[in-house]
């Protein structure tokens, strides 16, 4: 009876002994969970706890995890940082262009023209027009066409007159030779002298041609200056003629002169 006694009481105080025992085992385990901290209070409990610790390494191996994750992301947030960089360059960029691209440009030509658009028309228009607003530019147009007919004309009648002059030089320096050459017969420098006389009556005969073509010359470039174009301009226009306008004005009227200096040597040439 003794022992029974004796057992049932040895019983109950290894059941007080093992009741902390288990509550701080199941606090290691909760501090597993947590921190870790538990794990020393499980060590302390020996084998019946090892099971909190594997608990506890499988919570760390989670939040080792986890952190895994937040250091894939690290990259990540890095990356988009560049992005945004890229981005805003971008953009700055792009809005830079625009700038550029919208400041106006200078106005058309052609706005300031008004009526004078019609110095565009072909040479038929020029030589047909019975517009009183056009009479001063067709009479400008058709005067430098007469103008520049005239100088091509002098031009080709100097070069006749230097070519006669050239041939004349040739034969006196012949002359010159054979007086100077005692082999040379009378009848020879006879003939070089006839030559001569003949020559020299072409070279004054063109130098006189020369001259007449450029007098004629001359007077055709009356009505072609800068004033008459202008006062021809002012007449025609409907607009204010600034010095863009009568550059423009010039650049058109010299391919209209070529063709009325054409059409006109076509009229009058044989």
């Amino acid at each position: 009876m003794t022992n029974r006694k004796t057992l049932f009481a040895a019983l109950a105080a290894l059941a007080l002994l093992a009741s902390p025992a288990l509550a701080g085992g199941g606090n290691g385990h909760g501090g597993g969970n947590g921190h870790g901290g538990g794990n020393g209070n499980a060590g302390g409990n020996g084998n019946g706890n090892a099971g909190g610790n594997g608990n506890a390494g499988s919570n760390d191996h989670g939040k080792s995890g986890a952190s895994h994750g937040k250091s894939a992301s690290a990259p990540g947030q890095a990356a988009k940082a560049e992005t945004d960089t890229t981005t805003d360059t971008t953009v700055d960029t792009t809005v830079d262009n625009t700038q550029v691209a919208s400041v106006p440009k200078d106005k058309n030509i052609h706005a300031k023209l008004g009526r004078l658009n019609s110095l565009q028309r072909n040479i038929n228009a020029y030589m047909n027009s019975k517009s009183k607003k056009f009479a001063a530019i067709q009479a400008f147009v058709t005067q430098s066409a007469k103008a520049k007919n005239a100088q091509a004309a002098a031009e080709a009648a100097a070069t006749t007159a230097a070519a006669a002059q050239a041939q004349l030089d040739t034969l006196n320096a012949q002359l010159t030779a054979l007086q100077a050459d005692p082999t040379a017969t009378a009848a020879q420098i006879q003939a070089v002298n006839d030559q001569i006389s003949a020559q020299q009556a072409v070279v004054d005969a063109d130098n006189a041609a020369a001259a007449q073509a450029e007098a004629a010359a001359a007077a055709a470039t009356v009505g072609t200056d800068q004033a008459s174009l202008d006062a021809a301009l002012t007449d025609m226009a409907n607009k204010p003629v600034d010095a863009e306008v009568t550059a423009w004005a010039q650049g058109v009227l010299a391919g209209k002169i070529d063709q009325m200096a054409a059409k006109i040597n076509a009229e009058t040439t044989p």
